[in-house]
């Protein structure tokens, strides 16, 4: 499908780190994350995409970080999923390509962020994957109102906005996955109940991450 040129120990600590964390990769997951890896640089010589520019960080703190969440979530066969925030693609696009069975949204309100989603979308042949362009606010303002999710996912939005918009976007009993660097505070969000959450260090030492599984169980 694609080739890429890459240094050959990047794959092995793919696969290694994403293990580290609970997650086992197929060979041809590593071939499409490292594919994705390679078109991530190129665009981001040109786009901000990251900050971050050291491969080994890229895939601990991008790939691996993403991929996490299905050591806490047992996320149910074709599940709708919201991925709000989206960014480079972070987490939708390498839980879409690991699961593949998942129908994803990519919510990004920053057009060029939306052309290189479009691109990375394209080049890995993904199906049942649809990019919108704008925010979250926009988005559940335009969102047909069957238009239903079983799960949120934000690596980048405040849990507030989730909160406040996601209640009229996901089933009841559906969920949200938070990438958090603490653990998940309830305070006044009454309407969404912690389910499960777990705490770990990032392989390489790159820092400590959170995932909480949060229930929305209506107000």
């Amino acid at each position: 499908m694609f080739h890429v040129e890459q240094n050959p120990s990047l794959p092995f600590l793919l696969e290694q780190c994403s293990r580290e964390v609970g997650v086992a990769l197929q060979p041809e997951h590593v071939t499409q994350l490292m594919a994705y890896l390679s078109h991530l640089k190129t665009w981001n010589r040109w786009i901000n995409l990251t900050s971050i520019h050291d491969d080994r960080a890229m895939i601990v703190k991008h790939f691996v970080d993403s991929l996490a969440c299905l050591s806490v979530e047992s996320i149910t066969n074709g599940s709708q999923l919201l991925d709000i925030g989206s960014g480079a693609g972070f987490p939708g696009i390498p839980l879409k390509i690991v699961r593949d069975d998942l129908h994803v949204v990519l919510v990004e309100p920053v057009e060029k962020k939306v052309s290189f989603l479009l691109s990375i979308v394209g080049l890995l042949r993904l199906d049942h994957i649809t990019v919108y362009h704008g925010t979250i606010r926009e988005f559940a303002a335009q969102a047909p109102s069957l238009q239903k999710f079983d799960y949120i996912t934000t690596r980048a939005l405040r849990t507030d906005e989730i909160f406040k918009y996601g209640k009229n976007l996901i089933f009841d009993r559906g969920k949200a996955i938070l990438y958090l660097t603490r653990p998940f505070e309830q305070g006044n969000h009454t309407e969404w109940s912690l389910v499960a959450e777990r705490a770990f260090d990032l392989p390489l030492g790159y820092g400590h991450r959170v995932i909480s599984i949060v229930q929305y169980v209506g107000g």
